[in-house]
């Protein structure tokens, strides 16, 4: 039997003229293609659709031929791909007819990615875009909060994503950011020397960019998170605090380090770069990174370096540094009373703790167990009557949460010791 062999045909130019066919009469095509059920025919016609749209993305027919690739992964089950297809065509044609269409094919893909990522997606799919702002920020943006929804199997349709934004606007004015990102991706892929290359190149190749601090101290952190080697990591942090001093990278180079020093067991070198992270968020109004790295602080004192004391003593000043928010410091608080109970065996400590709640937070929901504890601990101290009063106001202040019946029993105990 003879076989057939591949062969690739060329043609004289005037030829190229005759069969050359309009991008609509393409797309008309495609959408003929997109009618069967053969899978790799399906996936075949999805990979062209991504580049005709590259190409023809000016044409009226763009939105719709960014559906019909949309629609074709979904046929093909490609979730993850079918996603992204759908938030480009959301940020770079926002007023196009078509919006309408995505949110129940939005739906649709949610089901079928990882729930840790499905609440996000949403979000990203709700979230209006601003269509006032230039195309190239709108899919800049696209870009960004694509990569961090960290979708599993979405690396490779997001890079040609990438690549396409880079040939469409090369002069775009803050391409060194979405080369860090591209390096982000990269990591999500777990290909870190791509991501280390994407990292030193926006360090290399921009001489004025405000992102050297941080593609060196993400260098760092591939190799302290991901390869181990924890001793490179520590030369690269270090490079930040030397050759950055004033950068806002500092905070998170300092709370990297101590993750890094806890690892090699050096809780005590640990303490003191969480310590210097924490004072640089206070300092730059960072909060939740603030209140993150006491609470690391507080856990290192108390577990690793059993310091009791010094633990329950940063707690304290973290209580202070957030009085004003009520689930922080009730959350503190309650860490306080622990360490006071388990590790210390300090009643007073404890109660005071409890006390302190009750004072600034009477309505929190966790206001009725401090009471009652506080009680039962005021009675184990054998200050009875301190003990009633405390049940007494729990019963008052809450009388509907079940713990007013316990309280109104060790209430009728305590009166009934008192009477003998």
């Amino acid at each position: 039997m003879k076989k057939i062999f591949l062969t690739f045909a060329f043609a004289p130019a005037f030829a190229c003229a005759a069969f050359a066919q309009s991008a609509e009469a393409e797309l008309g095509f495609y959408k003929q293609q997109a009618a069967g059920e053969d899978r790799k025919l399906l996936a075949a016609v999805a990979d062209d659709l991504f580049y005709w749209s590259a190409r023809n993305y000016a044409l009226p027919a763009a939105p719709s031929a960014l559906m019909l690739k949309a629609d074709t992964e979904l046929k093909i089950k490609a979730f993850p791909s079918a996603a992204i297809t759908l938030l480009r065509n959301k940020y770079d044609y926002p007023k196009s007819p078509e919006i309408e269409t995505l949110r129940g094919m939005f739906a649709q893909i949610a089901q079928n990615i990882e729930k840790d990522k499905r609440d996000a997606l949403d979000k990203l799919a709700a979230a209006a875009v601003g269509d006032g702002a230039p195309v190239e920020e709108r899919l800049a943006a696209f870009l960004s909060e694509a990569t961090k929804l960290d979708i599993k199997n979405t690396f490779i349709p997001l890079l040609a994503e990438y690549q396409n934004f880079f040939a469409r606007f090369p002069a775009y004015g803050d391409k060194d950011r979405l080369e860090l990102m591209l390096g982000d991706l990269y990591r999500q892929n777990k290909n870190y020397q791509a991501a280390i290359m994407q990292y030193q190149k926006v360090y290399e190749i921009y001489p004025s960019t405000k992102y050297k601090a941080a593609s060196v101290r993400m260098t760092g952190d591939i190799y302290g998170g991901d390869f181990k080697d924890y001793n490179k990591a520590m030369h690269y942090y270090e490079k930040v605090l030397r050759d950055f001093p004033n950068s806002a990278e500092r905070g998170i180079t300092y709370n990297h380090m101590a993750i890094l020093s806890e690892n090699k067991k050096d809780y005590a070198g640990a303490v003191n770069y969480i310590t210097s992270a924490a004072d640089i968020y206070i300092k730059d109004n960072q909060s939740s990174r603030a209140y993150a790295a006491l609470l690391y602080k507080a856990d290192l004192q108390e577990n690793r370096l059993k310091d009791y004391a010094a633990a329950a003593d940063t707690l304290k000043k973290t209580a202070e540094i957030f009085a004003k928010s009520r689930q922080k410091f009730v959350e503190v608080k309650l860490k306080t009373a622990a360490i006071y109970s388990k590790r210390l065996k300090d009643f007073y400590g404890q109660v005071a703790a409890y006390e302190a709640i009750i004072t600034n937070y009477p309505d929190a929901p966790q206001a009725p167990q401090a009471m009652f504890d506080a009680a039962g601990i005021y009675e184990k101290l054998d200050k009875l009557q301190q003990a009633r009063a405390m049940y007494q106001k729990l019963i008052i202040a809450h009388p509907a949460d079940t713990l007013a019946t316990r309280a109104q029993k060790r209430m009728d105990a305590i009166d009934k010791q008192a009477a003998k």
